[in-house]
């Protein structure tokens, strides 16, 4: 109860902090809180956390590490059938994306994301919406400077359409209202279309008004002073910049406030009052320099809470691999010493038989022996081979390989068992893409068939199929059958070395163990789990590759 208290108030104080633009200390709570939330198996929160840490990331500019841990939160929200939550982490990421600069990227998340609007509430649908006329915005800008003038005008209308008309959009959002407001401001400007520009920005400042927010307010005249200024009506213009640097200054370090007071310098240098335009320009570049400052030293502060994190982490990982070493040797030990004390026992046994025969002249009798013992050695030789192949090899680098032609290959090899064993097979649509090592994949999707293959082999009808789900780091690849699926009892020790279901001198129990432990040296996993109705379905996770 304590410990689910103290969890509440670190992840609320995190949310707090970071809508004070305390990015550093907000994400410094967010590694407190994540771990805890790990160790409670509760997998929402800790992906809340995650999404919150990816959110401080942004704030402060490190947009790569905020990327990776936007795409994290996708991936986990995704698994766990959370469409508004993955929503929500695909509109910050499409935004990360598009404040690098990597606005094909943006708008292709972006779209992904609204593609879920309907699940989503009204509040996250009006962002969701704005997220990709933004980005399609800004792409429409690029399209334009590189002389693509037809696809410019094609994202601008596809944008205008996201958005919804003035008069539709939803001013109790208040700010995200305000934000869509001056999106479609943005699009009428490109377009040259002075009325709806207008008709938006007097809407914004209606909205603006009733707010008393400063950033909105502040926004408003800003757009207001800037379209007054395109129509040469400076004075207006100067008045409206005016207000907009008094309203932009009353928040914390506002992005906007140097743009409006580099267009009050603008402004004062048209109409001649040089000195003027000089302090505020001079005002402009201060702000600026602080802001900069502010954001490098909470960048750099992030950075090292981050990199610490990462440490404690290693050295946690590496104190778990070393325990889970020593209780594996143990279990293997005590599995090879099963597996080798009864061949070897016969050996003996065989061979004291065989000595006492060969005194008395038995001879067919010690041919026989000695053929028994040959068999028992080339069992003994048969575990041998398969323990030295039990480590994996994780320094040689990864490959991008096709799961589709892996698959279709892995089949390939079994075709003499499906010839014993008919199966209906539903092999992958289409090609997608992983990092992996592609003949340690192939010999686990043999694995994983050769076993599905076996469960089934006293039904009549048999059915195999491959289904597999992108997102956005990872791919997961489902291999199932409609066999009698696993039994309770067992699944806990499915992946230990040596266990085995099938009768004995039909399996050494090392096939799913090796495949697992492949799969992760490669940054992946392997999963078991049983169907709604029947069969047992295996889930093979490994790093994507969206874009080969």
């Amino acid at each position: 109860m304590v410990e689910t208290t103290l969890l509440l108030c670190l992840q609320r104080a995190a949310e707090i902090l970071l809508k004070l633009g305390d990015a550093c200390s907000a994400y410094a709570m967010c590694l407190k809180a994540q771990p805890m939330l790990e160790r409670l198996d509760d997998r929402w929160g800790a992906t809340h956390v995650l999404k919150l840490r990816g959110r401080c990331c942004m704030e402060v500019g490190e947009h790569d590490l905020a990327q990776a841990l936007l795409s994290e939160a996708v991936d986990r929200f995704d698994r766990m059938g959370r469409v508004v939550e993955s929503a929500s982490c695909r509109s910050l990421l499409a935004t990360s994306y598009q404040c690098e600069g990597n606005y094909l990227a943006a708008v292709h998340v972006a779209k992904r994301a609204r593609a879920e609007r309907r699940a989503a509430p009204a509040p996250l649908g009006q962002r969701l919406d704005a997220v990709e006329a933004s980005a399609r915005l800004q792409l429409s800008r690029r399209l334009s400077g590189n002389g693509a003038i037809a696809l410019s005008m094609a994202e601008l209308d596809i944008a205008s359409a996201i958005l919804p008309t003035v008069d539709e959009v939803d001013s109790s959002e208040g700010p995200q209202a305000a934000l869509v407001l001056d999106l479609k401001a943005k699009i009428a400007r490109e377009r040259g279309n002075s009325a709806a520009r207008r008709t938006a920005l007097a809407h914004m400042l209606a909205l603006a008004r009733r707010l008393c927010d400063p950033g909105t307010t502040g926004l408003a005249w800003l757009r207001s002073a800037q379209l007054q200024f395109e129509q040469r009506r400076f004075g207006a213009a100067l008045s409206e910049a005016r207000r907009a640097v008094r309203w932009l200054s009353q928040g914390l370090r506002s992005p906007k406030l140097p743009q409006a007071q580099r267009l009050v310098a603008r402004i004062l240098e048209r109409t001649a009052d040089s000195r003027g335009a000089y302090e505020a320009f001079c005002a402009a570049l201060r702000h600026e320099a602080t802001r900069a400052s502010h954001s490098l030293s909470a960048r750099l502060a992030l950075l090292a809470l981050h990199d610490k994190s990462e440490q404690q982490l290693r050295e946690s990982e590496q104190t778990l691999a070393y325990a889970q070493r020593f209780s594996n040797v143990g279990y293997l030990v005590a599995s090879v010493n099963h597996e080798l004390n009864q061949p070897l026992a016969s050996i003996r046994l065989l061979a004291e038989t065989t000595m006492e025969l060969a005194t008395h002249g038995h001879v067919d009798e010690v041919h026989q022996n000695l053929r028994s013992m040959h068999q028992i050695c080339g069992r003994l030789t048969d575990v041998t081979s398969k323990l030295a192949a039990f480590p994996v090899r994780e320094n040689s680098p990864l490959q991008t390989l096709g799961l589709r032609a892996v698959v279709e290959e892995a089949l390939a090899l079994l075709q003499s068992r499906f010839a014993q064993t008919p199966c209906e097979v539903q092999g992958l649509r289409e090609e997608v893409y992983a990092k992996a090592h592609e003949e340690q994949v192939l010999h686990v999707v043999v694995n994983l068939v050769n076993n599905a293959i076996d469960a089934m082999a006293v039904q009549d009808s048999r059915v195999i199929r491959f289904t597999c789900v992108a997102g956005i780091s990872t791919l997961t690849l489902t291999i199932s059958d409609n066999g009698p699926g696993i039994p309770s009892d067992i699944h806990g020790r499915l992946f230990h070395p040596f266990f085995s279901t099938k009768p004995a001198g039909q399996g050494l129990g090392l096939g799913l163990a090796l495949s697992r432990d492949a799969l992760r040296a490669m940054g992946g996993d392997l999963k078991a789990r049983n169907g709604y109705s029947s069969g047992a379905f295996f889930d093979i996770t490994l790093p994507h590759v969206p874009y080969p």
